[in-house]
This record gives structure tokens, C-alpha cells and sequence, in this order.
């Protein structure tokens, strides 16, 4: 769908936007293209070693540089092309993510690395900018899914295909609890392969509960992908599962939540989830009883990774900026001995590489009032959109509160806000798609189409 001039279009309510609703399907391959660059250029690049540089994101690479100039020229054509929908878009996008968004560039001012903030950035708007450009063309109110589900699959699929013939090459090496008999797949590491079988997962469930499309490819992709679950043995994305395929199914299945009790639900999940962020960050003291069920269920302690050296001395240098931070990824920089994280090297013998926990990631990036900040608005606005869209398609609403229940569960031991992972590509996606569809509505509804029912499934 796309903005056509107001000669010609029906009546409306609105005078002052009266567009013209017309069918749109110009850049669907392009665009889709582009996704898949973004899953398959974040693969490992050979089979002999899976760790991620040190340098992380400011690593070097030409191809991989051309690739993000390329991405970006094409988002900025469709940005400047279809201007009158960029604005339309940009007026309904969520706000904290926007938010977020332009505070990473802007924190080069205070930045302790400059130059790996603007790198770092660089890298997230060649990501992001895609993501809004899909929104800009060839739209369908299951179009997200359409794109994403492919690529993840096909990454499943071949990381199973390659253990059966080769399992030395997906199994870690390491013989520690939290390695020992472990997959990484295809991907980098265990977290990794774990977190996007969790979307597989979620993905194929939210099929199967919604009754969409053949039920047969829906119990066959989430067979792959719990397999892959299962494997990965990341009690983080298994538990992030199956709060998120739970929380799908009470909001789609069961009548008394669908008719009374969806906001409630669905507020109390992410305060729960933030509650229990405070507690494990020492923010909220003395209620650890509390989490007891969920040490019984995961198996690990209330910090769900025991990664609590990693969070101290990222909160002791916190403390050196705590309103502002230290500038959008200029702290993990590698293991240079001009930069703080290097201290890690003298206290662990390794670098992490990350701050294992994307709430703290966010604070030691842009402080207290930018990340922080940020983060909760963007929390709040995607909840609220989700809200907004169960009335008019409650099946899709669920399926982006899913994805986004597990984000915010896997972010308690993964550095995943703001990143160019699969998985912060899928939520940023997912986040641009529920603001186009709301904004779908709208202008339905403004160009004189009816308001359509509520897409669930039958009692």
C-alpha cells in the first residue's frame, strides 16, 4: 500500500490527510534481499573458528564495509522516493526506539572513542535503515513473518543437516558446565544459536496456535527449531521461550484473558520481567525468595549466567558518567590497552566482548537519562502499539509481544539492544512492522475503507 495524491480518493473524516489507498508492490525482492544480507553476513566466516573478533563491531572488513554503504544508499533512495510515506511512518514509529536512534550519533560529542562510536553506528543504522524501508513498500499485514521465517529456518535446518554429518563442527568446545555437549550451530556460539532457535520457535507456534496457514509446515518448523533449542542448552532462550509461547497462547486461547484480562496480562509479563532486572542488578534488593521457582526451572542461579564479575566492573565504570555514559559502543573497542574494558584481561584472562546484559549495555552506552530512559519509552510505546492492534488483528499483535517478551528476557544475559545481531534485526523489524500497521489502519480507515474485524481465531 502506498500514499497516492488526493485527486480522486474517497471522502474523508480527515480532510487534512485524504489519501488514496493503492496497491503497492514495488522493491518486495529488493527489500527481502536485504534482510537475508543482514542473517547471512552475521554467520562466521569459515568453519575453523566461531568466536567473534575482539574488535567486535568496529573489526575492520572492506566487503563487509561496501555491503553497509550499499544498504544504506538503498534505504536513503526509498526514503527520499517515498518521502510523503517516510513522514506519514516516521509520525507513528515508536518513539523510544527513534529515540534511541538519534542519541547514539549524538553521544560522539562525549564519546571516550569517537571513532569506534561513529563505526559502531554506522553498522546500526545500515540495519535499521533497511528496517524502516520495509515498511515503506510493498506492504502486507503478514509480510514480517513472510521475510523472516525463511531465513531463520534455513539457518535451523542447516545447522541440523551439518551436525548429522559433521558434529565437531557445531558442538563448542569446552568442557565446563555451560559448554559441555552444547550446539552453536552455524552461528558464532551457543547464546547465539540459542537465541534464534528461541524465534524459530515463537515463530512456528504462533502458526500453530493461531490456526494460520497449514498446520503440518507449523509443527514441522517447530520441531526443528525446539530441536535446535534443545541442543543449544541455553536455559535463557528456553525459559525466554516459553514465556513467550505461553504468554501467545493465553492471549489467543483462552477466553476469559482474550475478553477481560489482555492488558493486565500483558502489562504484568514486562513488570515482572523489569522487576526481576532490578533484582538480579542489585537495584531491587532482598526479594530473591522470589525468584526461587524460576532457579528451580532454569537450573542456574538468580543472575541466569553467573556473570556477575562482567556486570560489576561494567557498573564501577558506570559510575564515571552515569548520566551521559561513555558514548555509543566506545567502550568494548577490543583488547586495547588504551581502553577501559581492557581491565578485563587482568581480572578474567579473557574479553568478553560484551556486558552480558543489554539493560547495563544500554546505561554504560548513552547513561542513565539517554539509555535508560530510552529503553523504558520504547518499552512502553511498543506495548502500547501492540495494545492498539489487537483490536484490529489480534493474531499479529501476539506474535510481536512474543518476540518481544523473549528480547527482553534474553537482554538479562545477552548485550542485545541496540546491536546488529539476527535477533535485534528481527525485533527492530518487528518494531517498524507494528507501527506500519497500525498506520495501515489508519489510513484505511481515513481513505473509506471499513474497519475490519479482528483477526483471531475461532472460540
Amino acid at each position: 500500500m502506498k500514499i497516492a495524491p488526493d485527486a480522486g480518493a474517497r471522502a474523508s473524516p480527515t480532510p487534512a490527510l485524504g489519501p488514496r489507498w493503492v496497491r503497492d508492490d514495488g522493491y518486495l525482492y529488493l527489500l527481502t534481499g536485504l534482510l537475508w544480507i543482514i542473517f547471512f553476513q552475521n554467520l562466521p566466516s569459515d568453519f575453523a573458528g566461531y568466536s567473534r573478533s575482539e574488535k567486535g563491531f568496529a573489526d575492520p572488513n572492506s566487503l563487509d564495509r561496501i555491503i553497509k554503504l550499499g544498504m544504506l544508499s538503498v534505504s536513503f533512495y526509498l526514503i527520499a522516493s517515498r518521502w510523503t510515506m517516510t513522514r506519514y511512518l516516521l509520525g507513528t514509529l515508536n518513539k523510544g526506539l527513534l529515540a534511541l536512534f538519534l542519541l547514539c550519533p549524538i553521544s560522539v560529542l562525549w564519546s571516550i572513542d569517537r571513532p569506534a562510536t561513529i563505526l559502531r553506528f554506522v553498522s546500526l543504522a545500515s540495519v535499521l535503515l533497511v528496517c524502516f524501508s520495509f515498511g515503506l513498500a510493498s506492504w502486507h499485514p503478514r509480510r514480517f513473518q513472510r521475510a523472516v521465517m525463511p531465513p531463520i529456518m534455513l539457518l535451523l535446518a542447516a545447522s541440523l543437516a551439518l551436525g548429522a554429518v559433521a558434529p565437531n563442527l557445531v558442538i563448542e568446545v569446552g568442557n565446563d558446565i555451560a559448554l559441555k555437549g552444547s550446539w552453536h550451530g552455524i552461528t558464532h556460539g551457543k547464546n547465539e544459536f540459542g537465541m534464534l532457535s528461541s524465534f524459530g520457535t515463537i515463530l512456528c507456534c504462533q502458526r500453530w496456535i493461531s490456526r494460520e496457514g497449514r498446520p503440518l509446515w507449523a509443527v514441522l518448523g517447530t520441531a526443528v527449531a525446539f530441536t535446535c533449542l534443545v541442543l543449544s542448552r541455553s536455559n535463557t532462550s528456553m525459559f525466554s521461550t516459553l514465556l513467550a509461547v505461553g504468554s501467545m497462547y493465553l492471549l489467543l486461547r483462552v477466553p476469559v484473558v482474550r475478553s477481560r484480562y489482555t492488558v493486565h496480562l500483558v502489562v504484568s509479563i514486562a513488570a515482572i520481567v523489569l522487576l526481576y532486572e532490578g533484582i538480579i542488578q542489585k537495584i531491587v534488593p532482598g526479594l530473591d525468595v522470589l525468584l526461587q521457582p524460576i532457579v528451580n526451572l532454569t537450573g542456574k542461579d538468580t543472575t541466569f549466567s553467573a556473570r556477575t564479575t562482567i556486570w560489576e566492573v561494567v557498573r564501577q565504570h558506570i559510575g564515571l558518567s552515569p548520566l551521559l555514559g561513555s558514548g555509543y559502543g566506545a567502550y568494548w573497542v577490543g583488547a586495547d590497552p588504551n581502553s577501559p574494558s581492557y581491565v578485563f584481561l587482568k581480572i578474567m584472562y579473557l574479553y568478553p566482548t560484551e556486558s552480558h546484559n543489554g539493560y547495563l549495555e544500554l546505561v554504560n552506552d548513552l547513561g542513565f537519562v539517554g539509555g535508560l530512559g530510552g529503553l523504558f519509552l520504547y518499552i512502553f510505546w511498543y506495548l502500547r502499539q501492540a495494545l492498539q492492534l489487537m483490536a484490529t488483528d489480534r493474531n499479529q499483535a501476539t506474535l510481536y509481544l512474543g518476540l518481544f517478551f523473549q528480547e527482553m528476557v534474553i537482554n538479562m544475559s545477552e548485550s542485545d539492544f541496540l546491536s546488529r545481531s539476527n535477533t535485534f534485526t528481527v525485533l527492530a523489524l518487528a518494531t517498524v512492522s507494528l507501527s506500519r500497521a497500525l498506520l495501515d489502519v489508519r489510513l484505511k480507515a481515513q481513505a473509506g475503507f471499513p474497519r475490519p474485524r479482528s483477526l483471531s481465531p475461532s472460540r
